[in-house]
């Protein structure tokens, strides 16, 4: 592959680099696909030729850290200098990557808890700048697990209290360490400025808005006493992004890629899969297949399972209701031609029935070479969880065509999972199809995605770039 120049930059791009090289802190928004990974890494290249910097870990997605990091240093002419490790796989792998002591090493969320024990104390931190790719991930802001009955070798059962460190509590233990973080996301708040108190807390340790997760809670939120729903006070939200307004900044977005057409394929359960399925709605258990939902909440994700085809019970053994999804797929499939279709799901159950009915289908997660054969045009149908997918991995290349076998309330895996295709560099207009039965929680679902992102979009505008 023909190593791109870095005159090659888009203008956008360049502001970025800017903006990091000029800043110890920042949260960076900016749409999906306008080349985040390429800008961040230019500013990288500067400061680290400068000697500004020393070591940068990044941290990210598991198949972000694996192969959009790498592909992405090897991309650029000036960058494929720059020496890097990847730790993310077993973990001898992981072990020889942090031995190596890079320039860069990518490292992924999950494996942070292993990095703080592998290194056995923070004086061990050799990484004085830290770059979070997806830093919504860290919207929790959870430092420690909750405490967990464990059983010892005399067979007495203790509560450990405290639990284990988390990923975000092994960041802000660090953090003294580390001179420059750098936030990147194209989804800062999918649920609201509640999930700003976390990524901010990693930039400035609670300067702006409370050194505790409750502190900022009590300051800026209602809670309901007996739900435990947490509402916004009059006036909250304003007083909240004015705070951080000086360390979080949105970026244009440039037309890089034609915008992704949305092609609802609406089907019809059979009549009596939809009579039990309004009876389950009603009263929470279905007795033709034996499934109850012990709560509201509960139900709704029942609802989800019932409207594509099957259900958990209680036992974990799966229950079939009926093929209505199935058959739109099957259809989806056979109007494609041939093309290659990258499918998301939203249960193992999907996954399992998916593949039974078309057992060529090849499962992202279970494929370490996933993303080259997509890119390459060999996969023609490909399972895909949003969760572990959807943030920052490349497949522009090897098709047009995504589809949501079911869909998720989760707004930030929607947005990712829906820019997988239309990137730099895809070609064609991107087609999405959402499978969608009618009169179930799906169009409910969706009803709740497009409230959550006009949220999302009020709060983003807020930080643009005047340019």
């Amino acid at each position: 592959m023909t190593a791109r120049p870095r005159s090659a930059l888009r203008e956008s791009q360049k502001v970025v680099s800017r903006i990091i090289r000029e800043n110890p802190t920042k949260l960076i928004v900016q749409d999906m696909g306008q080349g985040k990974t390429g800008a961040t890494l230019d500013a990288l290249y500067v400061m680290l030729s400068r000697f500004e910097i020393q070591h940068v870990l990044v941290i990210a997605p598991r198949f972000v850290a694996a192969n959009t990091w790498p592909d992405e240093i090897r991309a650029w002419a000036h960058t494929r200098a720059l020496s890097y490790a990847v730790a993310v796989g077993e973990p001898a792998e992981r072990a020889a990557a942090i031995a190596k002591k890079a320039e860069i090493t990518t490292l992924n969320f999950e494996n942070l808890p292993w990095l703080a024990q592998h290194i056995g104390s923070v004086e061990n931190w050799i990484w004085d700048t830290v770059v979070v790719d997806e830093s919504s991930r860290l919207k929790s802001g959870q430092r420690r697990t909750k405490a967990m009955k464990v059983k010892g070798a005399d067979g007495i059962v203790k509560v450990r209290k405290g639990g284990n460190i988390t990923r975000f509590g092994v960041l802000t233990t660090a953090r003294r360490k580390i001179s420059r973080v750098i936030e990147l996301t194209g989804t800062p708040t999918p649920q609201g400025v509640a999930d700003l108190w976390g990524q901010i807390y990693a930039l400035d340790q609670g300067e702006r808005l409370g050194r505790t997760k409750s502190e900022f809670e009590r300051r800026w939120f209602d809670k309901n006493q007996y739900t435990y729903e947490v509402t916004l006070k009059p006036g909250a939200e304003a007083e909240i992004l004015a705070r951080v307004a000086d360390i979080m900044v949105t970026i244009p977005s440039e037309n890089v890629a034609a915008e992704a057409q949305f092609i609802p394929m609406k089907v019809r359960l059979p009549e009596q899969a939809m009579r039990d399925y309004r009876e389950f709605e009603k009263t929470l258990y279905s007795e033709p297949h034996d499934v109850e939902a012990v709560s509201n909440g509960v139900l709704a994700n029942k609802l989800l399972q019932f409207a594509n085809g099957h259900l958990y019970k209680e036992d974990r053994s799966v229950v079939h209701v009926h093929d209505a999804k199935m058959d739109a797929l099957e259809e989806l499939i056979g109007s494609a031609q041939g093309e290659s279709i990258l499918l998301f799901y939203g249960f193992k159950f999907d996954k399992d029935a998916i593949r039974k009915r078309f057992p060529h289908a090849v499962v992202a997660n279970e494929s370490k070479d996933f993303v080259t054969d997509w890119n390459k045009g060999k996969i023609r149908l490909g399972l895909a969880h949003p969760a572990s997918i959807g943030h920052g991995v490349n497949l522009q290349y090897g098709g047009r065509i995504a589809a949501w076998y079911g869909l998720t309330f989760s707004l930030e895996l929607w947005k990712q999972a829906n820019a997988r295709l239309p990137r730099p560099g895809q070609r064609k207009q991107v087609l999405i199809y959402p499978i969608i039965a009618e009169g179930t929680y799906d169009e409910r679902a969706l009803t709740i995605l497009n409230a959550k992102d006009a949220t999302q979009d009020r709060i983003i505008r807020n930080f643009t770039l005047r340019t």
